[in-house]
């Protein structure tokens, strides 16, 4: 997945403050970077993007007409590309469209779209991810991670990947996005 932006916060230092009982002086600067941090690894355990944003989806073609994206809700088809001697060529809008996009989104293509594409052609598949609202099962376990993290003094730098609690654990595993696996697909 290839981030089109950097993506916003699904929790505020300010809800973070007030969540975690925050008293005294505090650097938002490193609170919003645990934040950020805790979001992606939400994000990335999940499969769930947390904000809307523009991602791409890279693939081949010759996989078949359907598509299943790897992250979960997905609001909109933005266009699709593929890649030749040529250059870069977009398909028509009617080409691609977007089937189940909060439970299971996949991209079924129209008869025929595929046809003028060589088999293993690089495909580009752009969209729009993400909820209108965090959802709060998964804001809590940003906030969990967070305070855990801010707490024991974990540099948010650093390579090795911090320990996550069996709390924010729990309430991700709650929340992981699973695609279909291959026997059940139409």
């Amino acid at each position: 997945m290839i981030l089109a932006e950097t993506p916003p916060l699904g929790v505020s230092v300010e809800a973070y403050k007030r969540a975690s009982h925050w008293e005294g002086d505090a650097d938002n600067s490193r609170i919003e970077a645990c934040l950020a941090a805790a979001q992606s690894a939400v994000e990335t355990a999940t499969r769930r993007p947390l904000t809307p944003r523009r991602v791409c989806f890279e693939t081949a073609a010759g996989q078949g007409r359907r598509w299943w994206v790897p992250v979960a809700p997905a609001r909109d088809l933005l266009g699709v590309t593929w890649s030749g001697a040529a250059g870069d060529t977009a398909l028509d809008a009617g080409a691609a469209r977007l089937l189940f996009p909060d439970t299971e989104p996949q991209i079924l293509f129209a008869e025929g779209a595929l046809a003028a594409v060589p088999e293993g052609s690089p495909l580009a598949i752009t969209l729009s991810v993400g909820p209108d609202i965090v959802p709060p099962t998964l804001a809590q376990a940003v906030i969990l991670i967070a305070r855990d993290w801010l707490e024991a003094g974990i540099a948010i730098e650093t390579v090795e990947s911090p320990r996550i609690a069996f709390g924010a654990r729990a309430l991700i595993r709650q929340m992981r996005y699973r695609r279909p696996t291959s026997w059940c697909r139409r």
